[in-house]
């Protein structure tokens, strides 16, 4: 199959040239009067031929050659003969068959989406052949099977029909359901009829033929306030009436009552009721019918809404069939809701927008679908896939109402639209990486309603907006004072602060961003979430994802908390306090927040921005380093750490090679003098020393000499992602060098980088002989510990800086700066090794040290290119 199926795609792209190859084709395919014959039956290459010829009209529908359409159309005339067994190959079973019909009617109705005249032609056959399959569905010899296979095929690719045959075909469809059907929009469905069928829905009784005239509707335009006012929603029992679900006397109707009527139905009847609502479905969507009978469609729909509160509040021990069996039943009788959800939606489109009973219409469809909605989010059976379905398939109806209708609807849908979103928080989970198909079906209406109504009635949409907003305070609003139940409480905070964050994202609307920041803000500043919790970490975790929208005054004010939560950590350090710090403070520090900044690096585009977050991050950094050098043990790699993949972000699009203001310099000679002095550059000796060589433990300021030395020999004893960032960030760092000597010579300059007092300031000899012993090690022993006692702790640290940053250049890609891939003059790191040397009047001791990074930085990037070689030859020996 899969060469004749190139063979077609090949002729269509020039039928006049291989005029012939599709003759061949037609040729092999089943002649018409062999399909008329009393049993006939097809070859596997014949079947072959057929959907070849039905591939290449999808393609070509406008050939003019008459022997290929007359293929399609017999065999879809034949179409009733296929359901015996003997028409097909004998290696052909049910799943086959079933892939065939759905392969043939795709083409099928692809070719009357195409061409028009062509859609007349199939539209003339194709209803004879449906009202053929649906009044003779018990014919002799008929395998009930295969007609299954076919109307499942059908009900997912309907071809065309014409409009006379539409209605005969919805009539008879009508007909065949075991439920009654009134004949007129007035005429009351009745209780317990002789005419309806035992297998009746439950939900028979009490049910008023005319949908302007239910309950339902009825709470409507009595709480509706004519000029256009507030309107009270009842519940979905309330809704409808004296409808009696059992769900007010105790519990036990329902579970001997209701159960037994559900449970009388059986699944085939169940299933052949979906394929009828989904067959009428698609004739709604193409073809224009008369409005008494599309009266009778909205009542049946209407009857299954009815049904399904009713059916998903039944509780599962309630039921009397377990296992498998019931499985199948809830499968069954949920994919027949919404096959009847469709319909009632597809049957609102129908609706003349003109007519006085447009509007009311409406209105009580749109409080069916969230009556249902609700029923879903609520029921046992929620996280059945079928059940997610359904809930997506009603909220994509009740979009399409406020889409389409705006005005009153989408007044009153927003008013109902609520509850319905706290209700899909409480469900959802808190923490997982997706909350689960409901909440994401709630996220997805709430964006297209928003996105509706901002232009047609931007009122209700900011009320609905800032009503959400305001829910994550009402902790007490959102059930009845149930210990059991307030525990649920933070789950529908926390998920409701992640669909805002959620709803801003995918809107990306400034005015939407500035009704729910301010309210996060301040929360996360006076109110709850001032204090470490779930609730803080969701809340900075929703405004980091809203500052990365880019717009410039969210950003800052996002920013600015961030930065003074994130400092905040460090005034605790080495106290009591910290011992007993609750883990979501460590949380904040450690993942939120750096997770936060990342975020906004990777995310901001506005040139203006980035450069104002890279000097913000950048001056962060240098804060940090300031206030954790003075603390004990490892706070200083632990807090600076974090943030550095963050600052390798920020400063992927950085040239380094441009003119730099002198503040910014600074600012990046601080980062690279703290990640020296805390170990946090990758080894970049070429032995590395063994692990025990060097104590980790890290509570003396002897120790940080240790630390200088591991982080030059290895190995490395931080988080892997920090090394992957500090070898990025090397590639956008210019030289740690101004044509002012201050920045190498002046000890007031790098002082300033610790705190007065500190223990690795240059008044700590200790210190000052460990960095030297580092930077000797860093030089490869060119230069000797002794050559450099005229050089103090803090400038060796310097130069140690210095050292990582030029060699590291080498060792990632070597030595091409950012902003181009290719080595040329410009890019080449060669050129910012080079600025060291050009200082004039520097001490003997120093420019010797400098030389010796020279040469290392030349070293490094001569063993770079000779594993590049050797790689290059590996490759292509493996590979050629």
């Amino acid at each position: 199959m899969e060469a004749l199926v190139e063979l077609c795609d090949l002729i269509a792209k020039n039928p006049k040239q291989f005029a012939d190859k599709l003759a061949w084709i037609c040729g092999r395919c089943p002649q018409p009067e062999s399909l008329l014959v009393g049993s006939p039956r097809v070859s596997r290459s014949q079947l072959n031929a057929v959907l070849a010829v039905a591939r290449f009209l999808s393609k070509c529908p406008d050939y003019t050659d008459n022997r290929v359409k007359s293929v399609v159309l017999e065999f879809l005339r034949a179409v009733p003969s296929s359901f015996r067994r003997s028409f097909w190959p004998q290696s052909y079973g049910v799943e086959a068959i079933a892939l065939f019909y759905v392969d043939f009617l795709v083409y099928v109705s692809a070719c009357g989406e195409m061409s028009p005249d062509f859609a007349t032609e199939i539209g003339g056959i194709m209803g004879e052949v449906v009202l053929d399959v649906i009044n003779n569905n018990d014919a002799d010899g008929n395998d009930m099977a295969i007609r299954r296979a076919f109307l499942s095929a059908l009900s997912q690719n309907f071809p065309p029909i014409s409009s006379s045959d539409a209605e005969t075909m919805i009539t008879c469809l009508l007909d065949q359901l075991p439920i009654s059907v009134p004949a007129s929009p007035k005429e009351q469905i009745p209780v317990n009829s002789e005419t309806s069928s035992s297998q009746s829905s439950p939900l028979s009784a009490n049910f008023q033929g005319n949908e302007g005239a239910s309950p339902a509707n009825e709470s409507l335009r009595g709480s509706t306030v004519a000029n256009g006012g507030s309107v009270y929603w009842k519940s979905g029992a309330d809704q409808l009436g004296n409808v009696n679900f059992g769900f007010n006397d105790g519990g036990a109707s329902i579970s001997r009552h209701q159960v037994a009527l559900f449970e009388e139905e059986s699944v085939e009847s169940l299933e052949k009721q979906e394929f009828a609502f989904k067959l009428i479905a698609h004739i709604l969507q193409t073809v224009h019918i008369d409005q008494k009978l599309l009266e009778q469609v909205r009542l049946v729909a209407k009857k299954q809404f009815l049904s399904m509160s009713a059916f998903l509040k039944i509780r599962k021990r309630d039921w009397n069939e377990q296992g498998s069996l019931l499985k199948a039943r809830i499968n069954a009788k949920l994919s027949l809701y919404q096959a009847a959800a469709r319909m009632k939606i597809k049957s609102l489109a129908c609706i003349d927008a003109d007519s006085k009973t447009s509007k009311r219409l409406v209105l009580g469809a749109l409080a069916l679908l969230i009556d249902a909605a609700e029923s879903c989010l609520l029921s046992v059976w929620r996280k059945l896939r079928v059940c997610e379905e359904l809930f997506s398939c009603l909220l994509s109806g009740i979009a399409q109402v406020a889409v389409t209708g705006g005005g009153q609807p989408l007044r009153v849908l927003l008013i109902r639209l609520k509850p319905l979103v706290l209700t899909a928080c409480l469900q959802a989970d808190t923490w997982g990486s997706s909350q689960g198909a409901m909440y994401e079906s709630v996220l997805k209406t709430s964006c297209q309603i928003i996105e509706s109504g901002w232009t047609k009635d931007r009122a209700p949409v900011d009320t609905f907006i800032l009503g959400l907003s305001a829910s994550i305070r009402e902790r007490n609003d959102f059930d009845e004072q149930v210990d059991k139940e307030k525990q649920a409480v933070p789950a529908v905070q926390l998920n409701l602060i992640r669909l805002l964050a959620d709803l801003n994202v995918a809107i990306c609307k400034s005015e939407v961003l500035d009704m729910i920041l301010p309210l996060f803000i301040e929360i996360l500043e006076e109110g709850d979430g001032a204090t470490p919790s779930l609730l803080r970490l969701r809340l900075l975790d929703a405004v980091s994802r809203m500052a990365s929208l880019g717009f410039e005054k969210s950003y800052r004010e996002t920013v600015v908390l961030m930065t003074r939560s994130y400092l905040s950590k460090l005034s605790n350090v080495g106290s009591a306090e910290s011992k007993t710090m609750a883990p979501e403070a460590i949380t904040e520090r450690v993942e939120t927040l750096p997770a936060g900044f990342l975020l906004i690096a990777s995310h901001l585009k506005s040139a203006k921005l980035r450069s104002d977050f890279r000097h913000r991050l950048l001056s962060l950094c240098s804060d940090v380093g300031l206030a954790a050098e003075s603390k004990s043990g490892r706070s200083g790699a632990d807090f600076l750490g974090p943030l550095l993949p963050a600052v390798a972000e920020i400063c992927s699009d950085f040239d380094p090679t441009t003119d730099i203001e002198p503040s910014l310099l600074k600012l990046f000679r601080n980062l690279w003098f703290y990640i020296a002095l805390f170990g946090l550059a990758p080894p970049i000796q070429k032995v590395q020393t063994p692990a025990k060589s060097v104590s980790t433990s890290l509570n003396s300021a002897g120790s940080m000499g240790n630390i200088a030395i591991q982080a030059v020999g290895g190995p490395y004893m931080w988080n892997a992602l920090w090394s992957s960032a500090i070898q990025r960030i090397a590639q956008g760092t210019p030289p740690l060098v101004v044509s002012s000597v201050k920045w190498l010579e002046d000890e007031l300059e790098l002082n300033a980088l610790h705190n007065p007092g500190s223990r690795q300031g240059s008044g700590n000899e200790k210190v000052a002989v460990n960095q030297r012993v580092a930077l000797s090690a860093a030089l490869g022993g060119q230069v000797d510990v002794a050559a450099m006692n005229t050089i103090s702790g803090v400038k060796a640290n310097y130069l140690l800086a210095v050292a990582f940053l030029e060699i590291i250049r080498f060792s990632s890609n070597g030595g091409i700066l950012n902003g181009c891939t290719a080595v040329t003059a410009s890019r080449s790191a060669f050129g910012c090794v080079f600025e060291y040397l050009k200082t004039s009047n520097l001490m003997p001791a120093v420019f010797q040290c400098l030389k010796a990074i020279v040469h290392r930085a030349f070293e490094t990037a001569v063993s770079w290119l000779v594993v590049l070689h050797y790689l290059g030859s590996f490759l292509s020996i493996f590979l050629f």
